[in-house]
């Protein structure tokens, strides 16, 4: 199969052309050829007429040189025959057309033509007529010297005009080969310009347009999938918010109310002031993340010392697992690497923190440096509740909450993660995690050594 489109399209043109000529030829043939005969025919028995009434007038001295001069005004060679065979011969033909058979057949009263041409009509003729004079019955064969120039370009134009006629039409068939599909990409493109992204081209050919319909269908998909990722965004947005808003409006209205004692409206300060936090917490993660993405947030190189960064991560968290009672383990050889230090911070904030959030009352976190094959290994390990099969494969998309109880209740958002993944890519590395459900979770994330 052809898989390029030029090729394909000069082919057609090709194939075209050939059905054109092999289809003008025998139309030509059928519309001329009886009409050529009959005119050659015609004029050669003008010429015979001629020739009869004046041979016979003549003197036989004189009619040599009669046929002489009259083959040179007519150009044609004039051959006459006796019963003895050839007695006149005139012009510059030499070849004889005629066989012995047929100049007995003339002698005795028959027209006899023979057709010669290099195409399938008959621009020569070699005709023979009887020929009476006085004493007996001669045969006079009229050969022509040339061919009719003019008849020969009127055919010449006539098969042109035919065969470009016929070509053009075919081609003009044969490009809905090309057309046909960029229709199907046309109706696509307006389809999809009215949301609308459920489209099936069906390319047929390897080709540009086959290609090109193939990726069409392919982008249709994907903006398909990123419509329902941002639907499932807004609503997801509109439900993180919702959910402390309508806390807070709850509780306020609880505290307007008379009779509160001082114990209980300290709770639902409390409250008030944990959801805000949680609201304040969720506009900071979803500004940072559409900052990552848009590539507007500043990303600055510079050597980072992974070691003390770690460290100082760990210190700065003593609060929250010292007050789960959390056994914390470092294997942190000195490394350095050139990376974007605030954006690395927060990935090991995030990660540090689910641990801490999802690993019960003396559980064990350890977080281990390692180094090979040209890359920087940070592997956070926990002895938590561990993420299920089925929610490892989403555990990176935008607000997904693989345990949404645990995670309500630690004022999670699912844009930690996220955040993660997003700053690693920017650095040319990828995280790994490894989780079974009640069996702890190591995450790992992969960074170019220097």
């Amino acid at each position: 199969m052809i898989k390029s489109l030029y090729l394909k399209i000069v082919l057609l043109f090709f194939v075209a052309v050939a059905i054109g000529l092999g289809s003008a030829i025998p139309i030509t043939v059928y519309l001329f050829k009886d009409q050529i005969t009959q005119s050659i025919q015609y004029d050669y028995a003008v010429r015979n007429w001629l020739i009869s009434d004046v041979f016979s007038r003549l003197a036989p001295t004189e009619r040599g040189l009669f046929l002489k001069q009259l083959s040179e005004k007519q150009k044609v060679s004039l051959w006459v025959y006796d019963r003895n065979g050839l007695r006149y011969a005139y012009g510059s033909t030499s070849k004889h057309y005629l066989t012995g058979e047929d100049i007995r057949r003339i002698q005795n009263g028959a027209e006899v033509v023979r057709r010669t041409s290099v195409l399938p009509l008959p621009t020569s003729l070699h005709m023979g007529f009887p020929l009476q004079t006085a004493d007996e019955q001669l045969a006079l064969v009229i050969h022509p010297e040339g061919t009719n120039s003019s008849l020969l370009f009127m055919i010449l134009g006539v098969v042109i005009l035919i065969a470009i006629a016929i070509a053009n039409t075919k081609f003009i068939l044969f490009t809905s080969v090309v057309v046909k599909p960029l229709k199907a990409l046309t109706a696509a493109t307006r389809k999809i310009a009215k949301g609308d992204y459920n489209i099936d081209l069906q390319p047929k050919s390897k080709d540009e347009l086959g290609v090109l319909s193939e990726q069409f269908q392919h982008m249709a998909h994907e903006m398909s999938q990123v419509e329902k990722m941002r639907q499932e965004f807004v609503s997801n947005v509109s439900h993180e918010l919702q959910t402390p808003l309508a806390s807070i409006s709850g509780f306020v209205s609880i505290l307007q109310t008379n009779g509160l004692d001082e114990a209980e409206q300290r709770r639902c300060l409390n409250i008030i002031r944990h959801e805000s936090m949680r609201l304040s917490r969720l506009s900071e993660n979803m500004l940072r993340l559409a900052t990552i993405d848009s590539n507007h947030h500043p990303f600055h190189l510079s050597l980072v010392r992974l070691d003390r960064q770690l460290r100082s991560m760990v210190v700065a968290a003593e609060p929250q697992w010292a007050a789960k009672c959390l056994n914390i383990h470092l294997e942190l050889p000195k490394t350095a690497i050139h990376a974007d230090e605030d954006l690395l911070s927060q990935v090991w904030l995030n990660i540090f923190s689910n641990s801490i959030k999802f690993t019960p009352e003396d559980g064990d976190i350890s977080i281990e440096l390692q180094s090979g094959n040209g890359e920087i290994g940070v592997v956070f390990r926990d002895t938590g509740i561990g993420i299920a099969e089925e929610d490892r494969k989403r555990i990176f998309e935008r607000f997904f909450k693989a345990d949404k109880s645990h995670n309500r209740e630690a004022g999670g958002s699912g844009l930690g993660l996220a955040i993660v993944k997003r700053v690693v890519e920017l650095h040319g590395g990828r995280v790994e995690i490894d989780s079974a459900a009640g069996k702890g979770t190591a995450v790992t994330v992969f960074l170019p050594a220097m």
